[in-house]
């Protein structure tokens, strides 16, 4: 659920574009000025489509970030610059341009989330070369990996044996 609907962002504006200030608009609704002034300078910028909720999260791709962040560094202001580019608020751009400022324009490269997974890796060493072909130290190395994978394959079996046997023997009262 979004903080403000469309109906009473549009009053806002309207309020405003009838000859109000900032400053009252935003006193007889309840809210910051700043508030005002970002949706009225993006309804008059992007019209509706401007000041309507965004349902899922906009990726920008790195050269937009980039052209985004030169404006910044050549006098624009942030809220500006998000005006302009309908980026949702001026603190997205101030996370580009940390990560442009620290890491270059490659801080601007989208990463993945979450943590990487394993299994590439597994499946690499796998089909990497036929036994033949492998060092007697990658052969050693083959062998502790598929015994430790043996010996949790164990335990696996041993817990869940205790498991059966713990829930098929009814258990005595005290």
């Amino acid at each position: 659920m979004t903080k403000y609907t469309m109906d009473f962002k549009l009053s806002v504006i309207q309020h405003y574009l009838t000859g109000h200030s900032y400053h009252s608009t935003a006193n007889a609704f309840g809210i910051k000025r700043s508030i005002v002034q970002n949706w009225v300078s993006l309804y008059q910028t992007h019209g509706i489509d401007g000041i309507r909720t965004r349902t899922s999260k906009t990726i920008y791709s790195p050269e937009f970030k980039h052209s985004a962040v030169l404006q910044l560094l050549f006098g624009k202001s942030m809220p500006t610059v998000a005006t302009e580019l309908n980026i949702s608020s001026p603190s997205v751009l101030h996370q580009w341009l940390k990560a442009y400022q620290t890491h270059g324009i490659m801080g601007l490269t989208s990463k993945p989330k979450g943590r990487q997974s394993m299994l590439k890796t597994n499946q690499a060493s796998q089909t990497s070369k036929p036994d033949e072909q492998k060092t007697h130290a990658e052969l050693i190395a083959e062998l502790q990996h598929l015994r430790m994978e043996l010996d949790v394959l164990k335990k696996l079996e041993a817990l869940e044996r205790q498991q059966r046997k713990s829930k098929s023997s009814p258990r005595k009262s005290q």
